[in-house]
């Protein structure tokens, strides 16, 4: 199983004198709630075209492709999808994104910062282009540079906002989102995928599987 880990970008991006529709209804969220056991670990996965994977025997719905995070004890897992299985080691109080594909698995871990003033943001280029940035049209700047094939990056941001993002190949919009209402101590993603010129980014809110 090849394991890559996350790179983390210590930017803190801020929108100074910003204001868009919509931004004063967004509202604050806890980032990605609050665990029983502070020593619990958490574990999603993403499988496109997938309607259901398992994670350490709970069954998850990857909408839009990424899972809810879901709690499990420390240790060895395992996880399926799309008749695939893999298995990966967890350690206490972290977050992992592992992704399932024909190139095989690979595994993130998610650094989770709790900024009651922001969001965090976390960018995973799974598309063949070489290096991604992530680009605020509404601020005319970037919010992440450089996020390499098979790489993540983070960046925390001043919320609430309403901000919509384009992932650019040396200045080149490759792919885009709709705006995300962003809310103070919450996490959101955003997922580039494709190939050969064909790309595409899928943004959701982080969140837990409720049972």
């Amino acid at each position: 199983m090849k394991s890559i880990a996350m790179t983390v970008c210590p930017i803190a991006f801020f929108v100074s004198g910003l204001v868009l529709a919509g931004a004063a209804q967004a509202q604050d969220a806890g980032l990605y709630g609050r665990a029983t056991d502070p020593n619990a670990s958490f574990v999603r996965v993403v499988a496109f075209d997938q309607q259901l994977a398992t994670i350490a025997g709970k069954p998850v719905s990857p909408a839009q492709g990424v899972s809810p995070y879901v709690n499990v004890d420390p240790g060895s897992i395992e996880i399926s999808s799309g008749g695939k299985n893999a298995s990966m080691k967890v350690e206490p109080g972290k977050y992992y994104t592992m992704t399932i594909g024909p190139d095989g698995e690979r595994i993130f871990s998610d650094t989770v910062k709790n900024d009651p003033a922001k969001a965090q943001l976390y960018l995973y280029n799974l598309s063949d282009i070489p290096n991604v940035d992530l680009f605020v049209p509404a601020a005319k700047a970037l919010a992440l540079k450089g996020v390499e094939s098979g790489q993540s990056k983070d960046v925390a941001l001043k919320a609430p906002l309403s901000l919509a993002f384009e992932v650019q190949r040396d200045g080149t919009k490759v792919a885009g989102t709709d705006p995300i209402d962003i809310k103070r101590k919450a996490g959101y993603s955003i997922v580039v995928t494709g190939a050969n010129g064909q790309y595409k980014a899928v943004a959701l809110e982080n969140n837990l599987l409720q049972r």
